[in-house]
């Protein structure tokens, strides 16, 4: 009990200082929510920035209660350390007040990935967070984290209180593929000023071409992945390459940048062109669908940061659609926080598996309901593996790897699903540098 109210106690007061920040500072803010995609578009949406202004974004998935306010401040976490989070609260007074360095340097936009765990996560931060820009991302019939809502549904009602949020005067910049959010927009007021992204011929920024990039070697590995974007009355579309990345899904998130900097540009003289060029140096975050070298010249295709049901069947189709000469392998872990839809979510998911995969390995509890799914689909029993956890999966892979095999990784962050990952790389000693929940707190658990 007191360490809970400590916890409360703690968020009270940084949230409190965010509050004051803002104030004081006044800075441009572009909040990012959705079930899928948040942190690869809100870090599209940065790396399309800060060529022309001084941006901050949320670290990693900084998108809880802690983690929004944390970012609006410039803080890191101080994790279970008391006089850590007792230094937090000192910085963070100076940045509210505008006091000394910290208070000083303060960023002009602030780029926010705001998620909810629990219902009425993102109703709270609505009622002091107004954002100039709203992004909506991709929702899900069966988002992650609906085992707390009584209904998906609910989940989409909960990310809407932050598009209610929006300044007076400002955008909400829509996925135009997502029928969900689609419809929950349409039925805002019309006065809201909107604008969309997507691969529909009414986008404002529309996907036109999104292709694979392989390397030069008879495997045909899969080395990145190109798209290329129009934004509507312009001329010239914009050809963007980014390399160490896979998945058509994945191209929305630019699509998401591309829309973002076109609203920018329209207002602020200050910002530069050069849309394409802005992401040269681009790295997608750690785990989510990153190309990495496997041993025995194989590839891994590391989304292991988290899963949803929607993420798992994006990720599979991006696995499938390779020309690569290889086999295709599937390592799935758990997707938690399902509640009662976990059975029927996880036979959908090895359904797609089965129907794309030359060889299905699972990890944890909901191994059964996988298999089921892949069996149906016609994969043969023999290649279908299960096991409890991801060591004991990395061990098995480790084995079986050879010259041009493809191996998708990927299941909830509990299942710790990076150590598979771990185990297949190239060189194991730059996991540090390549994978998910490397530093010491998560080394312990």
């Amino acid at each position: 009990m007191i360490k809970e109210n400590l916890k409360k106690a703690l968020v009270a007061i940084i949230t409190a200082e965010a509050k004051m920040a803002l104030r004081t500072h006044a800075p441009k803010i572009i909040a990012v929510t959705g079930s899928v995609g948040k942190t690869s578009t809100k870090d599209a949406i940065y790396a399309s920035l800060k060529g022309s202004f001084s941006v901050r974004k949320s670290d990693k998935s900084f998108n809880s209660e802690i983690g929004l306010p944390l970012t609006i401040l410039g803080l890191d976490t101080a994790w279970s350390s008391l006089g850590g989070w007792v230094r937090n609260v000192w910085r963070g007074f100076q940045v509210a007040i505008g006091f000394g360095t910290l208070g000083k340097d303060f960023p002009e936009w602030l780029v926010l990935e705001v998620g909810a765990d629990h219902p009425g996560d993102i109703e709270r931060a609505a009622k002091w967070l107004h954002p100039d820009i709203v992004v909506l991302t991709r929702m899900s019939e069966t988002p992650v984290h609906v085992e707390f809502f009584a209904t998906s549904a609910d989940v989409l009602a909960e990310k809407m209180f932050l598009a209610k949020a929006l300044k007076p005067g400002g955008t909400l910049v829509v996925n135009a593929d997502d029928q969900l959010f689609m419809g929950a927009v349409n039925r805002m007021s019309a006065d809201i000023a909107r604008i969309s992204y997507g691969e529909s011929k009414s986008a404002s920024s529309r996907i036109l071409e999104s292709e694979v990039v392989y390397d030069d070697s008879p495997l045909l590995l899969p080395r990145g992945q190109y798209v290329i974007l129009s934004r509507a009355l312009e001329g010239q579309p914009d050809r963007v390459e980014l390399r160490g990345v896979l998945g058509r899904h994945l191209m929305y998130p630019i699509a998401a940048a591309h829309a973002v900097v076109g609203i920018v540009a329209s207002a602020h003289a200050k910002a530069k062109g050069g849309f394409a060029s802005a992401f040269a140096d681009f790295e997608s975050p750690r785990g989510r669908m990153r190309i990495l070298d496997g041993k025995s010249q194989s590839a891994i295709i590391d989304d292991t940061y988290n899963s949803s049901p929607l993420a798992s069947m994006e990720a599979l189709k991006a696995l499938g659609a390779l020309a690569t000469r290889g086999r295709k392998i599937a390592v799935l872990g758990d997707m938690k926080e399902l509640g009662d839809l976990s059975e029927k979510a996880h036979g959908e998911v090895g359904t797609l598996a089965g129907q794309t995969v030359h060889t299905l390995v699972t990890v944890g509890a909901m191994g059964e309901a996988y298999a089921r799914g892949a069996l149906g689909a016609g994969l043969a029993a023999d290649r279908i593996i299960s096991f409890t956890d991801s060591r004991q999966a990395g061990a098995y892979l480790a084995d079986m790897v050879r010259a041009g095999d493809v191996v998708l990784v990927k299941g909830s962050q509990s299942m710790r699903m990076e150590r598979v990952s771990e185990v297949l790389l190239a060189d194991p000693s730059k996991a540090g540098e390549l994978l998910v929940r490397q530093e010491d707190a998560w080394q312990g658990r």
